[in-house]
């Protein structure tokens, strides 16, 4: 049998193994990692959608889906390893827009001068989202019926996606609530014409040491944030004998400060 363990991927989704699934750690692996397979396949894809069609649709759609597809986690975990692989792998596409569509938001709405601290205030909010679901998905595994993570995560999520959709429009100009002075300024204080058509040099771009750096430079991040998101709850519950609640609060710990580093970054960039 398995031993209960918490698992955090980059959906803000606590995946709870529990001992009444006998399934190996080779298996553990393939379900823990199949969400990243349809994450990653589908980036680029999702930049150029959210270039095409705005980041407000793609954004609010894709975290409205993957909260919906999280809700039968539980569901298909007891239909078998199969199952939830491929649930997770749907979770992963539909994960995989929500970045390069606030890439997008912040090209219509952030002037040049706030670009990158407004940027990094909403990634921050991921790894809040993160250190919260680590939090509370612990205390709710040790204390409750490990599916009610999935039920509560996702119901919160589809309500955040309602909101999100009554609130958020394409641009500044189509906002019902802002002045026509700050939506001016806005606007006037882009990089460039937001109605401008580009061109993208992809050989500048695939020539180019400083991209080859920063892709580098975010690989390497990611595999380690990647790693700890999905290996630090079961090292500290199989190898150091933690309490599943006492994981999470422990797993959680390291959130918060990458969170309030990403947004002081920000201000960096800015200068």
């Amino acid at each position: 049998m398995i031993t209960p363990t918490i698992e955090k991927t980059s959906a803000n989704t606590t995946t709870i193994i529990p001992a009444a699934f006998n399934w190996s750690t080779t298996t553990q692996g393939y379900i823990l990692s199949s969400f990243f397979y349809g994450y990653a396949f589908a980036q680029i894809p999702a930049g150029f959608l959210a270039t095409r069609f705005g980041g407000r649709i793609l954004f609010g759609g894709s975290i409205g889906l993957c909260a919906f597809l999280t809700l039968f986690t539980p569901l298909c975990a007891q239909s078998g390893s199969g199952t939830l692989i491929f649930l997770r792998v749907l979770e992963g596409l539909s994960s995989s827009c929500i970045y390069p569509s606030l890439h997008a938001i912040w090209s219509i709405w952030a002037p040049k001068t706030d670009k990158s601290k407004l940027a990094t205030f909403t990634f921050s909010g991921g790894y809040i989202g993160t250190f919260v679901t680590m939090l509370f998905g612990g205390v709710i595994a040790a204390n409750s019926s490990w599916e009610w993570i999935f039920y509560i995560s996702g119901l919160l999520a589809l309500a955040w996606t309602i909101v999100w959709f009554y609130v958020a429009t394409d641009s500044p100009s189509t906002h019902p609530t802002i002045s026509h002075e700050e939506a001016k300024y806005i606007e006037d204080n882009m990089d460039q014409a937001i109605s401008r058509k580009q061109t993208i040099p992809w050989k500048d771009i695939l020539t180019s040491l400083p991209v080859w750096a920063i892709i580098a430079a975010h690989f390497g991040t990611n595999w380690a944030i990647y790693t700890m998101f999905t290996e630090l709850p079961t090292f500290l519950v199989k190898s150091l004998g933690f309490r599943v609640d006492t994981a999470g609060v422990l797993a959680a710990l390291p959130w918060l400060p990458v969170a309030i580093s990403v947004y002081g970054a920000g201000f960096v960039s800015d200068k």
